[in-house]
């Protein structure tokens, strides 16, 4: 059988709105060993969503945009639901443009990619959830933040499906705290960092544009997904990815310690 990549995706800040099917049934969704804490997130989301002052720290929003978070957040359990990667949106997936694959692209992005989530944990891109407001990094139970909560779960669940795998984490801080990489025994580990070379020599890490970047690499991972998936081709592979900006792989600062490799895409700048 041929080896596909584990790829680990943050969700999106702001999600799609409405619904195609049914209300949330938690059940259906991947990974049923979290179902039993997922229905205490959700009871307490809902609760912590109708108590104003709670739902103010809990969300940090204000206005017509707190309003909205609250109202979605109560009705979650009864709200339509839609595929997650329909659900969420973003610059990130708005680069990865899912719709644009082929159908053998899909089934392995469908396969390929665990998305974390403040409120059900980890999902994949076929799960139907409805829309909701909750930061991994958010406390909502016994003043722990949701990434506190699921890291052993989470950790449990990529060891055993990232076993002797290539694994691409291109989780931000906050959800790279939601597992522990130490206590799974993958083939290899990536990370990415992007970073700008100014003419006198300085690098200058890249936030703004990050989601864009990490998105156009996903396209080529799953495009890829053999030689993306293999640790004797990964490396190889992934030397070839230029992004369309002018991020190209720098093997001089890319750096291998602790079982992960981070891999650093540079952009020259000129005067």
């Amino acid at each position: 059988m041929v080896s596909i990549p584990l790829i680990l995706l943050p969700p999106s800040e702001g999600k799609s709105s409405g619904g195609e099917a049914c209300a949330l049934d938690i059940t259906s969704l991947s990974f049923s060993s979290l179902n039993k804490t997922r229905k205490l997130m959700i009871k307490g989301l809902v609760n912590a969503s109708s108590e104003p002052e709670y739902a103010l720290r809990l969300l940090g929003l204000k206005g017509k945009s707190l309003d909205a978070a609250k109202l979605d957040n109560i009705s979650v359990e009864n709200t339509l639901t839609k595929p997650a990667i329909e659900r969420y949106t973003g610059v990130m997936f708005d680069a990865i443009d899912y719709p644009s694959f082929n159908d053998d692209e899909k089934a392995i992005f469908d396969e390929s990619v665990f998305v974390m989530s403040g409120l059900f944990g980890m999902v994949r891109p076929k799960d139907m959830i409805p829309i909701y407001k909750l930061k991994m990094g958010a406390k909502l139970h016994e003043d722990k933040a949701c990434s506190l909560i699921w890291k052993p779960l989470l950790t449990e669940i990529i060891a055993l499906e990232g076993k002797d795998r290539v694994i691409w984490d291109l989780l931000p801080v906050e959800h790279s705290a939601a597992w522990d990489p130490l206590g799974v025994t993958a083939a290899t580990r990536f990370t990415v960092k992007f970073v700008q070379r100014r003419p006198d020599g300085n690098l200058k890490t890249v936030s703004h544009w990050s989601k864009t970047l990490k998105g156009a690499l996903v396209r080529f991972l799953i495009s890829n997904a053999e030689e993306s998936g293999s640790p004797e081709t990964a490396m190889t592979s992934v030397s070839s990815f230029v992004h369309p900006e002018g991020y190209e792989l720098s093997e001089e600062l890319t750096v291998e310690s602790d079982a992960v490799t981070q891999l650093v895409f540079v952009k020259e700048l000129v005067v």
